[in-house]
């Protein structure tokens, strides 16, 4: 930092601080408030976590609403923006290619279907949430977060349209395959599909999966005794980690669930802790502001935990369309295809007219996704009429397991692994999102649209999904790795990731026979990356003449692969292993494809990556064992492929971190920033971001904290956005962890308090009983019903 900027950077933060002071909201006293019909209490605890005591469920959601805008005004407007393709009108022409998409795959659209099919009792709850929001937008007096004086915009009132689209968004980013399709297509294209398959993900056999035969399938009979179910399917068959322990297990005889969902991290982080009382409700922990309701957390007898499952539910088909028409050709013959045109305004700038086609498998997205040689229509089922906001109305009043499987019927639109536990002492998983049965196909290439036999023919039938209860092992773990075995006889797809992290926490996990909450907390911050062990291994036979490059290769040999800030052996193997498997593709395929190849998807907003990432070292360990890759021969063979990428890495840590080899650290190439939307402009981002901070761990560790593949070294990807341990003994002494603070208003204290709890691995209580509360109540604010 110059001396100039020694001088400016604090001078910018206290005078940004001073403005964002006078825009925080009033969090004690009393408001008079119309939209409620009796008293709320919001009681702030000393981490600025609400614990909301409402008399109803829709008072409750009302208040949940306004404390949402009260600390994430600006978060929420992006989040409502990017949903409904409406950035353009912020950001100018910049933003065009994310609002062309988000209108392409139409979640607005989707969304406003989903309200209508939804329950009366559902949309009852969405009403009073956006009420909530709507009624801290005209508070007298309130001030507009500095982001908005920034842009010189005020916020809008809130619509019901807003909260559905950014749940469709999210549905749909958490759905998984069709990107991968492109990308396969573009190497077969490029090399053939015998050096293509090369590079094709592999599920290592020496992995674990999460359901492998052995696990007992029971079902718990009236009397709340458990019953074995003959399984039609598996003979006694058993981004995120989740792992769910039964009291046989556990120091406290009940079971413990805990999760740590990866995402890519921002400031405001993605979640936002809260509390809900109301009715016949009492739940707590991450809420996702725009959206009601409590989506990962515990209830007073049950607590669920989420991971993304993988499952295959996505398929691209080329379309063939008449030259000068919209015209494209079906089994039955010609059909006219749907236009919807969409008025896109830019900030500036004319509108934007988008037109969009929609085919009877879904919308033609070529044009948004670059892959424009062709027209290619996406069927998803994240694109299918969904009542998943029902589903979790229905989890966060659940009070056993056959109510938990009520919920999970209706989360038919996102692929998600759910783990669950509940103060009787059952555990619990079950793969959501419904999965089609393919006629022809396994979704792996865009097929042709025009020839039925490619036609989904239907969908997984509910209780044929993967799932379990009470597994004779005494625990479920999940990590986004693979899901059944070989022989379960529906295909689900083969796009798991690669279960290096899977494999470590197995391992941890069977370590003792039984465990407590400090072994949880050191699994979740655990760093040991045993993919590296395995590429070290694939290193044999290689041994070079140069006397640094076999000292380096010495102390590799000899590692733990542990990929601890202070490691050296961690910087040399992150390098050594980018460079390799660079050398092996660049001078075939060229950079930008290389980073496609590796996992990086068509937008840095919507959708930042694909199925092939985190396969590049499984990928390039299975090349280096075998002796007539074409790829290893292309670069010159193995020894010369490894021997050119070791000085490379020598070269380029020489250059980065300087000639003494002692400064070498993966903690000083390895570092995360929490970036803000407006962080993200000079000299702002002095001003909005925090950090570098060094973090250790990379993709395939516990503790994952993952690399772009376009952009090395830091954590630019995801990493855990939330670390949960949920006690079912006593639920009031659960924990949890956020990356950054509760607040997104710069001013606020609780906009970056968490950041050396949530680096070094502690955590605050999930205070659930009345005394907890008050007993660390830091505000409290009333919200009292205006008088007619």
């Amino acid at each position: 930092m110059s001396p100039i900027s020694d001088v400016f950077t604090p001078v910018l933060k206290s005078v940004a601080s001073l403005v964002g002071k006078n825009s925080l909201p009033k969090v004690n006293g009393r408001i008079t408030i119309e939209g409620i019909d009796q008293s709320v209490e919001v009681i702030r605890d000393q981490w600025g976590i609400p614990h909301i005591y409402g008399k109803t469920l829709n008072d409750t959601l009302f208040a949940q609403g306004f404390v949402h805008a009260q600390d994430r005004l600006w978060q929420m407007e992006l989040n409502r923006r990017t949903a409904r393709g409406r950035l353009s009108e912020l950001f100018g022409p910049m933003a065009l290619d994310t609002d062309r998409a988000a209108r392409t795959f139409g979640w607005d659209r989707l969304g406003r279907g989903d309200y209508k099919n939804l329950d009366e009792t559902t949309r009852s709850a969405i009403d009073a949430y956006t009420a909530g929001i709507n009624a801290f937008l005209t508070q007298p007096g309130r001030k507009n977060p500095v982001e908005f004086t920034l842009l010189g915009i005020t916020p809008e009132p809130w619509q019901i349209e807003d909260s559905m689209a950014f749940s469709r968004l999210m549905f749909w980013q958490l759905s998984h395959a069709w990107y991968s399709e492109i990308v396969r297509a573009k190497l077969v294209a490029e090399v053939g599909a015998e050096k293509a398959a090369e590079w094709e993900p592999h599920y290592p056999a020496q992995n674990p999966i999460i359901l492998p035969k052995g696990v007992e399938f029971n079902r718990l009979n009236p009397i709340g005794g458990l019953a074995g179910v003959d399984n039609p399917f598996m003979r006694r068959g058993q981004g995120s980690n989740l792992w769910v322990i039964s009291g046989e297990k556990s120091t406290t005889g009940k079971p413990y669930l805990c999760n740590d969902m990866h995402l890519v991290l921002t400031l405001p982080t993605i979640w936002y802790e809260a509390h809900l009382i109301g009715g016949s409700m009492n739940v707590t922990g991450v809420t996702m502001p725009g959206i009601p309701f409590v989506l990962v957390g515990h209830n007073e007898k049950i607590s669920w935990g989420i991971t993304l499952a993988f499952t295959d539910c996505e398929d691209l088909f080329i379309e063939k369309f008449e030259e000068g028409t919209n015209r494209y050709q079906t089994p039955e013959g010609w059909e006219e295809a749907r236009i919807v045109e969409e008025i896109i305004k830019i900030k500036k700038s004319p509108d934007y007219i988008e037109k969009i086609l929609h085919t009877r498998h879904g919308p033609v997205i070529s044009d948004v996704v670059g892959f424009s040689d062709q027209k290619v229509a996406v069927q998803s089922m994240a694109l299918q009429p969904t009542k998943g906001l029902k589903a979790w109305h229905l989890l966060n009043h659940a009070g056993n397991w056959d109510q938990f499987v009520d919920a999970m019927e209706l989360v038919n639109a996102t692929q998600l692994n759910f783990g669950y536990a509940d103060v009787d002492g059952n555990i619990g998983y079950w793969v959501t999102g419904a999965h089609p049965i393919r006629g022809k196909g396994d979704g792996r290439f865009p097929v042709p649209g025009w020839d039925s036999a490619y036609d989904w023919k239907g969908v997984v039938p509910f209780n044929e999904m993967p799932h379990a209860l009470n597994p004779e092992s005494g625990y479920v773990l999940t990590c986004n790795h693979k899901i059944i075995p070989d022989d379960y006889p529906h295909h689900l797809g083969d796009v798991w990731m690669n279960g290096y992290r899977a494999r470590r926490l197995s391992e941890l996990l069977e370590s003792s026979d039984k465990l407590n909450p400090n072994d949880f907390s050191r699994m979740q911050m655990d760093v040991k990356c045993l993919s590296a062990l395995d590429f070290i291994k694939a290193l044999d036979g290689f041994s070079p003449e140069d006397a640094t490059l076999q000292s380096l290769l010495g102390r590799l040999r000899q590692w733990d692969g542990s990929l601890s800030v202070e490691s050296f052996e961690g910087a040399v193997y992150e390098v050594f292993r980018y460079s390799t498997i660079r050398n092996l593709l660049e001078p075939v395929l060229g950079k930008d494809f290389t980073n496609h190849v590796l996992g990086i998807a068509f937008n840095p907003i919507l959708l930042t990556d694909h199925e092939y990432f985190g396969y590049d070292t499984v990928s390039l360990i299975r090349m280096l064992d075998n002796e007539k890759s074409w790829w290893i021969e292309k670069a010159g063979g193995k020894e010369a492929l490894l021997t050119k990428s070791l000085v490379e890495t020598i070269d380029y840590l020489n250059k980065r971190l300087g000639l003494d080899m002692d400064q070498w650290k993966w903690g000083s190439l390895h570092q995360i920033t929490f970036g803000h939307a407006i962080g993200s402009q000079k000299p702002l981002d002095k001003v909005f971001n925090r950090g570098p901070y060094p973090i250790g761990g990379d993709t395939d560790t516990p503790l994952q904290s993952a690399i772009s593949p376009d952009n090395p070294y830091d954590n630019k990807l995801w990493s855990p956005s939330v670390r949960f341990i949920m006690d079912m003994n006593d639920l009031s002494k659960s924990v949890c962890v956020t990356p950054v603070g509760q607040s997104g208003q710069v001013g606020s204290k609780h906009y970056d308090d968490f950041i050396p709890d949530y680096l070094n691995g502690r955590y605050h209580p999930m205070l659930f009983t009345r005394k907890q509360v008050e007993d660390n109540q830091s505000a409290k604010l009333v919200l009292e019903p205006e008088v007619k």
